[in-house]
């Protein structure tokens, strides 16, 4: 029955040496911000990463087999495992909003107007002229993936790659024999840059602020649409437009492959995604 599966593994995934090594790369992007001394480079590394292992390994079997000792002696109770941190705003049932995050600041500029027309299509009844929000920059997925924001500093090892998601949408098309237009679903992809919490007709509302992709089925980079390659959506690059969306269209964190010019998304990243 696994060799049924090999097909669809290819369409989804690519070749298994685009993806295996995924896991790898993520270690070793968190390895560099370790090296303290540029004269002695691997003699830092190897210092850092023993100290950072050994204290990991006191601290799991400290919390795990004399967690009262541990918290008297540091004074910091111990987190459980089905603890969320300090700053977690529930959305739902499903997912809820993680730290960090910033203070409640008035929405600006282009944010503004977007915030107020993702408003506006969702029948908001009152749409304040200034909307408070506030930013968060983690959020927890239906499907439990952790769903990050585009990093603001340009440290190879501080790129993260879990701020590209795929979001259930709709999009205009011309009905069959002509007849006016209808809704149809459609897979859209974008990068989050933040996540605004706002409190609109006295309910707590969550929109992703994502800038859409760009491909030869969207080139203006409006609606965030991916082109289809071999059953596969790929698209060229990030586009120049942002938008608000509710976080509960979220569907997934997904990854992607460059090959020749495209970007394919894979979707088994998003087994990586949730560390």
């Amino acid at each position: 029955m696994a060799l049924l599966d090999v097909t669809a593994n290819l369409r989804s995934c690519g070749p298994a040496w685009s993806y295996w090594q995924f896991p790898a790369e993520r270690l070793l992007g968190t390895l560099s911000r370790l090296i303290r001394s540029r004269c002695f480079p691997y003699a830092a590394l190897t210092n850092a990463v023993f100290s950072k292992y050994s204290a990991e390994l006191v601290t799991s079997f400290a919390e795990s087999h004399v967690a009262d000792a541990w918290e008297n002696a540091t004074g910091k109770p111990v987190r459980r495992e089905s603890q969320d941190p300090d700053g977690t705003f529930l959305l739902s049932q499903e997912s809820d909003l993680l730290p960090p995050l910033t203070a409640s600041t008035a929405l600006i500029g282009d944010e503004l107007q977007r915030m107020k027309a993702v408003l506006a299509l969702e029948g908001a009844t009152r749409i304040p002229g200034n909307v408070v929000a506030k930013k968060h920059f983690r959020a927890r997925l239906p499907n439990g993936q952790i769903a990050g924001t585009v990093s603001s500093t340009e440290e190879a090892g501080d790129r993260r790659r879990d701020h590209l998601v795929r979001v259930n949408s709709h999009v205009r098309q011309a009905a069959r024999r002509g007849r006016g237009e209808v809704q149809a679903p459609a897979r859209v992809y974008g990068a989050v840059h933040h996540i605004a919490l706002v409190f609109i007709d006295g309910v707590p509302k969550a929109y992703a602020y994502i800038e859409c992709v760009r491909s030869s089925a969207d080139r203006d980079g409006i609606s965030g649409l991916a082109e289809q390659r071999r059953d596969t959506d790929c698209f060229t690059s990030l586009g120049c437009l942002k938008r608000y969306v509710t976080v509960l269209a979220i569907d997934a964190v997904v990854g992607t492959l460059f090959v020749r010019g495209k970007h394919i998304v894979l979707y088994t990243r998003e087994v990586f995604s949730t560390d």
